[in-house]
């Protein structure tokens, strides 16, 4: 673990490591917040058992926010770094400020009600959800562009950040308990007809009634506003707290690759050489300078750039602190070749073949990337409450919440046991797929899922949701790892990848629990 540590920490600072995990908390911590509460939302709001599907729907008609961030991004294809890094921090702002906003009229409304299309409809949640939703799938592309900006060492501190956005609500909501469901005897006087006779009688029934949580729903939100604002203070001091200005990569790091491409055309320039238009000695040096290779048996990983001429320059790509790997993005003038001999080191591609290699690596980690999120992210979620809720409201508000404190504990693990082989990352990917898979099945038997009514089936289920948590969202994370030495471009497309696959999921979960309605809703009493 030490060792570990050792290799997190070179080359940057303990302190923006803090910074950059505290910035990462608002990138779902409201969102995560909703979704911990649903065991009390679904007790005392309309939908019932549908809110589930109704806020994963909604949360991806959000992804109107990513794709303002892509045209924009698209437009700005040209324009300096310091234009493309000022998009990445006025939109992280407009996140925070509009998640912190949000939350707060969250805590005061969640529980107003309208009548709408002949129904009685939670419409300040369900607004409201939307516009958190919306700042929140844009963060998945903001958030790890402007992580470009930065050493490659802090994108596991990052995720880990990320990954307390679900810890840090789950902890709460262990903390308030879910209230429990009592089902009271009930009777009334009916009339019924005995041979024409009209006759009284009396009819008798069991009813739920529901006790309340140690603490309200409103104080939650309001916990969740100040992590926001914590978020919003760690971000302010990463970009203008002059402890953290040497933890910025320089431009040709950053985004700067074409240009150099296009400045160069023609000319061959060597290690230390100055770059004319463009103020930066030569980037192939440059990034193997900053992202230094891990020695002792530890993956690393080399860039060929074959210049435009009948030389080439060689870029050591390097892993970052935990273990990432990197995957050319220059088109064809990039192949990427792993240099170990161990297991978790062999080649990623072969050295000297052509492009179409990394790119079919690149591809098949992403099609993984857009599994994972349309499980984990959106579809299963549409259905937790059938596969668990039958179990009881306790089961219920175990899988909501030990599920979030699995996501960081995997990012964590990942910290130390980083993986980047493609091999080991599909391994974790079916795993969790797998875990999927049962929950889907319980789902669809719902009144009456795997084990209902015995002892184990309440903590099988527990464990199975805790499981399909940790391996995809470790899959998940190696993945990102990969891409993060490609650069901004590539982690964008990683964020589109993780959009898309939560947007087909929730859409086909929406259609599956409220048009075709497949699941059924269990008794409470």
């Amino acid at each position: 673990m030490m060792n570990a540590l050792e290799r997190l920490f070179v080359d940057s600072k303990l302190g923006v490591h803090v910074l950059v995990c505290v910035f990462a908390i608002s990138s779902w911590v409201d969102i995560n917040g909703m979704w911990v509460e649903l065991p009390i939302f679904v007790t005392h709001l309309p939908e019932e058992w549908t809110l589930p599907s109704y806020i994963t729907i909604l949360s991806q008609i959000a992804n109107i926010g990513p794709i303002i961030f892509i045209i924009i991004a698209y437009i700005l294809k040209k324009r300096s770094p310091a234009s493309k890094l000022t998009l990445d921090k006025v939109t992280s702002y407009a996140i925070m400020f509009v998640g912190l906003t949000s939350t707060l009229l969250l805590a005061f409304l969640w529980q107003r009600t309208a009548h709408v299309a002949g129904s009685e409809r939670s419409v300040a949640l369900l607004a409201l959800s939307f516009f958190l939703a919306v700042m929140d799938c844009t963060s998945s592309l903001a958030y790890v562009a402007f992580l470009a900006a930065l050493k490659p060492a802090y994108m596991a501190s990052f995720f880990f950040g990320e990954g307390l956005s679900g810890f840090l609500p789950a902890m709460m909501a262990l903390g308030q308990g879910a209230g429990d469901v009592l089902c009271v005897n009930g009777s009334s006087t009916v009339e019924k007809n005995i041979s024409g006779v009209l006759v009284n009688g009396t009819s008798y029934f069991e009813y739920p009634t529901y006790t309340d949580p140690r603490f309200s729903v409103q104080l939650f939100f309001i916990l969740l506003s100040a992590l926001i604002f914590l978020s919003i203070v760690a971000f302010t001091l990463l970009n203008f707290w002059g402890y953290c200005k040497d933890e910025f990569v320089t431009a040709s790091s950053y985004d700067l690759e074409q240009d150099f491409e296009e400045k160069t055309k023609g000319k061959s320039y060597s290690c230390g050489d100055s770059v004319e238009g463009l103020g930066i000695s030569n980037p192939v040096c440059s990034v193997r300078d900053e992202t230094p290779n891990i020695a002792d048996g530890h993956a690393h990983f080399t860039d060929l750039h074959k210049s435009s001429d009948s030389g080439s320059h060689v870029m050591a790509a390097g892993s970052s602190g935990s273990g990432s790997s990197g995957i050319g993005s220059n088109g064809s003038r990039d192949t990427l070749v792993q240099n170990d001999s161990s297991d978790e080191g062999k080649s990623l591609v072969k050295k000297g073949e052509d492009k179409e290699v990394s790119m079919v690596i690149a591809i098949f980690l992403l099609v993984q990337v857009v599994i994972i999120n349309f499980l984990i992210t959106s579809f299963v979620l549409s259905v937790q409450t059938y596969s668990s809720l039958p179990y009881g409201i306790s089961t219920y508000n175990l899988v909501v919440t030990l599920s979030n404190i699995a996501n960081p504990l995997a990012c964590f693990v990942s910290l130390f046991l980083a993986v980047s082989s493609p091999l080991t990352i599909s391994a974790l990917t079916s795993l969790g797929c797998a875990c999927g898979a049962y929950i889907i099945v319980a789902a669809t038997m719902s009144p009456d899922p795997p084990m209902v009514g015995h002892a184990a089936g309440g903590p099988v289920s527990v464990a199975v949701w805790v499981g399909a948590s940790f391996f995809l969202t470790y899959a998940k994370v190696s993945v990102a790892g990969v891409m993060r030495l490609a650069g901004r471009r590539a982690l964008i497309w990683y964020g589109v990848a993780t959009q898309l696959g939560a947007l087909i999921g929730a859409v086909t979960g929406f259609i599956l629990v409220n048009e075709i309605k497949i699941f059924k809703d269990a008794s409470w009493c």
